[in-house]
């Protein structure tokens, strides 16, 4: 699979910023773990955002910046499908969780539970995966690391 890259610019990564945005990441995955009893499309909508700050964290480590445009969230999907070629089943399923945030947003649409829940084990699984290949990419850089995990 190939990328377009005109729909990113070229930036030096901050890694700084890289960790605060993989800590709202994290953040937001246990927001969709609170609300997941009571609101089940509220926790698949954090769940995916979670994913697409995720995906945006690693963007940044490798030195690009969606450009601000129709369909960034696409493009942070493509370019997750771009790095991540051998986690061809995770990155299909983030791709049908964008096309099923749109409907929820822009169309009629609902989540149950057990999407739902599907869903926040994506995120997480994700959200492991990235960071590590963030970190395998990056080894001399300190990267903030969630609980469970050593620095």
């Amino acid at each position: 699979m190939s990328f377009d890259f005109t729909l990113v610019h070229k930036q030096k990564p901050d890694f700084g910023q890289i960790n605060i945005i993989l800590k709202k990441s994290y953040q937001t995955i246990k927001s969709a773990e609170l609300t997941l009893e009571s609101d089940q499309e509220a926790s698949f909508t954090l769940s995916y955002e979670s994913m697409l700050k995720t995906s945006l964290a690693l963007m940044l480590s490798r030195g690009y910046r969606p450009r601000v445009q129709l369909g960034h969230h696409k493009t942070l999907v493509l370019y997750a499908k771009y790095v991540l070629k051998q986690f061809s089943d995770i990155t299909a399923t983030y791709d049908r969780m964008r096309q099923k945030r749109n409907k929820l947003i822009y169309d009629i649409a609902s989540v149950g539970k057990t999407e739902a829940k599907q869903a926040l084990a994506i995120a997480k699984k994700y959200f492991d995966i990235v960071e590590d290949k963030i970190v395998e990419d990056n080894p001399q850089q300190k990267l903030w690391k969630h609980e469970g995990k050593s620095n």
